[in-house]
This record gives C-alpha cells, structure tokens and sequence, in this order.
C-alpha cells in the first residue's frame, strides 16, 4: 500500500472514543485517502463494502466509523446504504471548500487588514505570473470582461480579480484569490450602496491592471494592483463597515437537505451572534429538535453540516449534546489541501507559491516576535532534532507552521498550512526513500540556522537562509 498520506485527519470529537481509538481512525482514514489518490480519484467508484473495508483495514466497527466521518469531512469519500452501497468516491466540491476556508477564518475573527494584507501579497503574485503566462484565450476573455464592465453588464467585482488568478494556471492561486476576495465581501457585500464614482474607479483600475499584464509588466500590473486594493481597504475603513453576519448563501454547498441546512445556518448565526466560545451547549438532540420542530433525520444531517465546518460537534451518552466546537485551522487544511491535490497541483507550483508566500511571512514575524513567539520557535525545532529519520518529513515543517503562527496574520497562516501540507504530501508519498532522505538531511541543516536569525530578529538573513533553502530542496525534487 502506498506510504501513508501526511495529510493526516482529525477526529471530530462526536461521540467518547480513547485515545488509541482516534489514532487508529486517523490513520485508517489517512490510508483510504491515499487508496484513493493512488487509483486517480475515481469518483462515484465504491472502494468496497462496510465489511470488506473491515477486513482490509483491521480495525474495528467503531475505528472505521469514526474513520468514514473523517473522510467525509474531507470530501473524499461517503458511506452509501443499501443496495450496491459502500464507501463511495466522491467530487470535492469548490463551494464547500471556499466555504469551509470562509467560515473559519470569519470564526477566528481575521481582520479587514489580515484579509487586505493577504490580498495583497497573494494578488501582486498573481500580477507576476499571470503577465508571464497570458495566452490568446486570456486575452480574449480579458478584453471581454473589461468590455463588459465598462457596459455596466458585470454585478460581480471579484470577476476581474478571479480571471487573471485563473492566468497564472496556479490552481492554490487561484482558489485562495476566491475564498479571500469572498470574505472580503463580509466586510462590505450591498453593491447597490456603492456610489457611482466608486464603481468607475473601479472598472478604471481593473482595466489597468489589465493593460499592464496583457503587456507582460508584471511590475506595473503590481503597483497597481497594490494601489487598487488600498483604496478598496480604505474605502471600507471610512464607512467603518461592521463586519456582517455569514451570508445566506454559506453551509448550502455541502448540504444535501434545505430544511438541515436552514438549521445548521439558523444554530450558526446564533454562535456567530453571540460570539459563543468553544464548548458551550447549543442544546441536546432531543432539544433541539422540538426547538426547530425538526425530525431526527433533519437535525443529524444539519448537526453533519456544523461538524463539516467544525463549528459544533454532537457528544453523545451522559451529559451529552450539541457543543461549538474549537476553530480548527488543521480540518481546514486537509479540506482545502485535498482539493488542490485532486486538481494535480505540482510540485513546481507549490515551489513558486512557498518562495513568494514565505519571506513575507518572516518579515512579519521578526517584526511582531516577543520571548513568547521566540520560546514557540525554537521548542519547534527542539521537536524536530528528537524525531528519528523515519518520522522526521512528517513533522519537519512544523518550524515553517510556527513561523506562518508568529507572523500574525490569520488569512496567511491558512495559506501557509495548505500549501505546507501538500509539500509533505509530495515529499512523503511522491518521492523515492533516497530523495526523502537528502530532503531531511537539507531540513535538519537549513531549519537551525533560519531559526536563529529570527529569534536574534536578522530579518534579512532569515530570508536569504529561507531562500536558500527552499531553493536547496526544490533543486531535490527536480
């Protein structure tokens, strides 16, 4: 079988399992994601019955069960009863993942400057490789789009945004650009409030943010890019925009039953509204059913919803019940890396992506680093000197997590997860044992050095070692 998938899942905590139990469907549900990444996702494709999967498995009723909510929290797979039923394939949908990436980061309360920063960063990219790689089609639909907006014919403002992301054929690029112009729109979304002179700078800006790529300057395509979204952030800072409500719109991509999915948003809105903490009892099943009149069935699949997203999870027996549950930046990421790894993301694009995304993210954390920040630093190294050879590319990006953590910035740091995730991905199942092996030769050398010049607060030599090394490891893969 192929090596197990660092992509490692997360129990959902819906009913009292040991501790060894909930490793055991970690790691039985990591093994059906790489069953199914090593037979090329084959959707609708049933990998076997409850029973065969048992025995394939050896684990038991409870350990696959608990395994079969994981992977159908990561969209790989859902159990289907009945007739020709069993462990079935199934199509990440987009929506579900952008909504997943929305609600955490609205949960985790990133800010209009978080989000705007990201942006930034993320579209001045975009700027770059999207005047690099325009072909004709681009062109023809850019010119398209400008026509339109200058018309009055295009009611989305992110359209622009999305098509030259689309021209980078950089699918973390592209998606990333869509979850955070999304949750842009949490900020200010009434378009009909938008005053005439606001919408003509905007199609102004767009058109020449256009114009510099289309002529291959990605240099100009950033300035101005920078200069547009700026105004976009200021112009909300001076309507001092309260952050709204979840539109109405989220949860509805992984539902399959409106009536659970009016519910899930209803008990949503409610934790949002209240700023509930984790932990606290939204009410127990029976409950909650006669307080939304709703059947058994109606409530489990709305309770699948909000444990979909880890917003609540259901405890069952004693003192049991539905509970807000922790945000989980590491459900998110298996969710959203998943998804890239079926669109075939590679490793060459992860490589132009982490070396754009991660000296940034050093920039911000030596300026924000205190004793706290520098005593996580360097006890995430300590964790990766003490691991053997064997668990070293399992665990050897945990410095590159903590930095993207001490950096400060919520939206960044779930872009860093992803896209480290699926460079352990790569380097653990992708690669041969003697590739792996120089790779954690590379790590256990570079990872010291950069993390020294952080914690004595080098900027400068921080990036160059990052470079370096993220260079040194690349050259590995190639």
């Amino acid at each position: 079988m192929q090596a197990r998938s660092a992509l490692s899942a997360t129990t959902s905590g819906s009913r009292p399992v040991d501790g060894t139990a909930v490793k055991r469907a970690a790691a039985t549900a990591a093994s059906i994601v790489d069953d199914v990444i090593a037979r090329g996702w084959p959707v609708d494709e049933v990998l076997g019955s409850e029973a065969e999967l048992l025995e394939r498995y050896g684990v038991s009723r409870a350990v696959f069960r608990e395994a079969v909510r994981l992977v159908e929290h990561q969209q790989v797979a859902r159990m289907r009863r009945g007739p020709g039923g069993g462990l079935v394939v199934t199509e990440p949908k987009v929506d579900a993942i952008i909504d997943a990436a929305v609600v955490y980061l609205h949960r985790v309360d990133a800010t209009l400057d978080e989000v705007f920063d990201a942006r930034l960063l993320l579209e001045e990219i975009v700027c770059d490789l999207a005047a690099e790689r325009l072909d004709e089609g681009d062109l023809t639909r850019i010119r398209h789009l400008i026509a339109a907006e200058e018309a009055g014919e295009v009611v989305d403002h992110r359209a622009m945004h999305a098509l030259l992301a689309s021209a980078t054929r950089n699918p973390a690029l592209e998606l990333f650009v869509d979850i955070l112009n999304r949750v842009s729109t949490l900020y200010f979304h009434d378009r009909k409030a938008l005053e005439t002179t606001t919408v003509v700078e905007s199609r102004h800006a767009h058109a020449r943010i256009a114009e510099a790529v289309v002529a291959g300057d990605g240099a100009v395509a950033r300035r101005r890019m920078r200069k547009h979204l700026e105004a976009e952030a200021e112009y909300l800072r001076r309507r001092r925009t309260v952050r709204e409500l979840l539109p109405t719109t989220v949860l509805g991509a992984a539902a399959t039953n409106k009536r659970a999915e009016a519910v899930a948003r209803d008990l949503l809105q409610r934790i949002v509204a209240a700023k509930m903490p984790p932990g606290e009892l939204l009410g127990s099943e029976a409950g909650l059913m006669e307080q939304y009149g709703a059947s058994r069935a109606v409530l489990r699949e709305a309770v699948r919803l909000l444990e979909h997203h880890r917003i609540a999870v259901m405890r069952r027996g004693p003192g049991g019940g539905l509970f807000v549950a922790t945000p989980d930046i590491g459900a998110v990421t298996d969710v959203v890396a998943l998804h890239l790894a079926r669109r075939g993301m590679q490793v060459g694009e992860l490589a132009e992506l982490r070396t754009r995304l991660e000296p940034s993210l050093i920039d911000l954390a030596v300026g924000r680093l205190d004793d706290e920040s520098a005593a996580r630093i360097e006890a995430a190294l300590e964790r990766e000197q003490q691991v053997s050879d064997d668990e070293y590319l399992q665990c050897a990006h945990d410095l590159h997590a903590v930095l993207a953590s001490v950096a400060g910035n919520k939206a960044l740091e779930l872009v860093a997860h992803v896209v480290i995730r699926l460079t352990r991905l790569h380097q653990v199942t992708q690669l041969s044992p003697q590739t792996r092996a120089r790779i954690g030769e590379e790590l256990r050398r570079s990872h010291g050095g950069i993390a020294r010049a952080v914690v004595e607060r080098d900027g400068e030599l921080a990036r160059h070692r990052l470079r370096s090394h993220l260079r040194a490891v690349a050259n590995l893969i190639a």
